[in-house]
């Protein structure tokens, strides 16, 4: 009967381990050391070698014979093992065996001396399915076992365990496997199959892999299976039910050629191979992903084993805030396709909503906020608050009168302050993260993100900081903050900045209702040349005297 190959080649011995050399060599020493553990936590991707590495220890610490670390693979224990007739290793599926009947007979059994070996395994997998009784009921084990027992607990999702049983675990968190150890190690694998593959193929398999090496076998089983000769990057794709990347480039190239022709055409062609439009979707977004990689960190992106050709070609026809527009748009229709079973009609509509507004601002669903707040007194014309300079510094350290600025803005926020706007806004102000890696606004949207949003009226709103340094740099910054605000949610914002300490005052006499707020109509922010410098000087006392 035809073996998988992740059956096939499942490593039986630390040597034949690929990717996680910390892992092992800290076992193999807990081995040679003698000072093994009485429980394990392996967690971390599925895929990773979490229950291979866990059968490696039950043989290894069993091996009568044992060499260098290295399992003899003859000896009584070794051989039991290798028929799957070892009794001094129990494998347990959680999820299947997740009540407390099951726990408390390990339980019973657990003071059972080893038949052949010096230990007796347990090996929980997905140990996070365990009910909450389950896991009590193992508790007092793990605490107080005998010296003959090991338990070794696998999982996907170590938050789902207690922390009774975790911090009686020591753990060790598997990682992802490198580009750099899977491109070989399935090279090897094909060589010895004597299968041959290109390159590309090769390196598609581990890019959708994504680290999983169990996930890079079964798509090499399958693309073997499937292909008579040499296998190709296109059968890698037709197996999986992905797009390659050459025609992802061409469908992308169509939306901004404003194409319709060839992108329905594509389209046609995508829906008559069964593809996935979630899963087109989901490609775009990865490949408009890389776009921006190249575009603002093309070192990086170099090292990341893409077609530099193809991407290449095509960047140089997007800029980092059309690059956004696509993403966000791409990204949005996402849990639409989701809820409904007409999913190609919704990316055609989001397709036919890309094109037409190829050139314009992204139509985020905005929060709309019903500006009815009026300001009770206008009896004096708008004035400006003029910005002074010194030695003609940049925009970036200028500064000008905080203090006055911050007294108007905090009193405007409060003026208009709605609780119900002010809860959906600051859902929404995360979104300024995707702006870190756009060197126009990297450092303003990372001020923001710092910041915690407390207050929002109508177009005013207060962000508090735990230091007065990064209180006054955000406000040193306002004007490139409240212009980024305005370029990404279209929509005027005018924020200022206070402290925890000014900010608890502000709260306090806000909620005593002492104050009355009234809304001051706030002076513009000029920039000061020197030749206006006594002018300016003089209107900015007239406008102190004024408030």
């Amino acid at each position: 009967m035809y073996q998988t190959l992740y059956r096939k080649y499942r490593p039986q011995n630390f040597e034949q381990v690929v990717g996680q050399k910390v892992i092992v060599q800290t076992l193999k020493n807990a081995i040679n050391n003698d000072s093994l553990n009485h429980a394990y936590l392996f967690t971390g991707p599925r895929g990773t070698g979490k229950t291979s590495i866990a059968k490696i220890l039950a043989k290894t610490v069993n091996c009568l014979d044992l060499k260098d670390g290295i399992p003899c693979e003859n000896c009584l224990s070794c051989k039991q093992i290798k028929d799957h007739q070892a009794i001094d290793i129990l494998e347990i599926d959680a999820a299947s065996n997740n009540g407390v009947d099951e726990i408390r007979e390990i339980r019973n059994k657990v003071n059972l001396v080893p038949s052949t070996g010096k230990y007796k395994i347990y090996i929980v997998d997905e140990v996070h399915m365990l009910t909450t009784g389950a896991f009590n009921a193992l508790l007092k084990t793990l605490e107080e076992p005998p010296n003959h027992i090991i338990f070794i607990l696998a999982t996907t999702e170590p938050h789902k365990i207690p922390a009774t049983i975790l911090s009686r675990c020591q753990r060790f968190d598997f990682k992802k496997i490198s580009y750099e150890d899977m491109y070989p190690y399935l090279e090897k694998i094909s060589k010895l199959e004597n299968v041959k593959i290109e390159e590309n193929a090769l390196n598609e398999i581990v890019r959708l892999s994504d680290g999983c090496m169990r996930d890079a076998l079964s798509i090499l089983d399958q693309v073997i299976a499937f292909s008579s000769e040499e296998i190709k990057e296109e059968d890698v794709h037709e197996i999986n039910g992905t797009i390659p990347q050459l025609e992802l480039k061409n469908f992308i190239h169509s939306i901004l050629e404003q194409d319709y022709k060839n992108a329905f055409e594509l389209i046609d062609t995508f829906d008559k191979k069964g593809k996935s439009f979630i899963k087109l979707t989901e490609e775009i977004i990865l490949f408009l992903r890389n776009i921006l990689l190249l575009i603002n960190v093309p070192d990086y992106f170099k090292t990341l084993n893409y077609d530099l050709d193809i991407y290449n070609d095509i960047a140089k026809q997007f800029d980092t805030k059309l690059v956004f527009q696509y993403l966000n748009n791409f990204n949005n229709i996402i849990p639409e396709m989701k809820k409904t079973n007409h999913a190609r009609i919704i990316f055609e509509m989001a397709l036919i909503e890309i094109i037409q507004t190829k050139n314009e601002k992204i139509d985020i669903k905005k929060v709309e906020i019903e500006d009815n707040i009026k300001p009770e007194e206008k009896t004096e014309p708008i004035r400006e608050i003029p910005i002074k300079k010194e030695n003609n510094i940049s925009q970036k350290n200028v500064s000008f009168d905080t203090k006055l600025l911050k007294e108007i803005r905090v009193n405007n926020t409060l003026c208009n302050f709605n609780k119900n706007e002010f809860k959906i806004f600051k859902d929404r102000i995360d979104e300024i993260r995707s702006l870190i890696i756009n060197p126009d606004y990297s450092e303003y949207a990372s001020m923001v993100i710092d910041g915690d949003l407390r207050a929002l009226g109508n177009e005013n709103m207060i962000f508090v900081f735990s230091n007065e340094r990064d209180s006054n740099q955000f406000n040193e910054n306002i004007i490139k903050i409240d212009k980024m605000l305005k370029d990404y949610f279209d929509k005027t914002y005018k924020t200022i900045a206070v402290t925890k300490e000014e900010w608890e005052t502000i709260k306090t006499e806000f909620n005593s209702k002492k104050r009355q707020y009234t809304y001051m109509e706030e002076p513009k922010i000029i920039d000061e040349s020197k030749e206006e410098k006594d002018e300016l000087e003089e209107m900015f006392g007239e406008i102190i005297e004024y408030l």
